[in-house]
C-alpha cells in the first residue's frame, strides 16, 4: 500500500474586514448643529463651527449613537 501524503496543516481564515463606519447624515447634523447652537446661547456668526463640530461629535460617537 502506497504512503498517502499528508496535506499541510493550515488555518485557513479571512482576514479581518475593517469596520464598517456609517457616516451621519445632513439631518442628524443639522439637529446636532443646532443643540450646539442653542447650548451656546443662539448667537448668530457661528453656523459653519456649529456644523463642524456636529460633524465631529457624531463620528467621534459611533453609527446609532445619541450626543450627550
Amino acid at each position: 500500500m502506497p504512503k498517502q501524503k499528508k496535506q499541510p496543516t493550515t488555518a485557513h481564515t479571512k482576514p479581518a474586514a475593517k469596520p464598517v463606519t456609517a457616516q451621519p447624515t445632513q439631518a442628524e447634523i443639522a439637529r446636532r448643529a443646532h443643540e450646539i447652537y442653542l447650548a451656546r446661547g443662539g448667537a448668530a456668526g457661528s453656523e459653519l463651527d456649529d456644523w463642524l463640530q456636529a460633524e465631529r461629535d457624531l463620528k467621534a460617537k459611533g453609527p446609532g449613537a445619541t450626543p450627550a
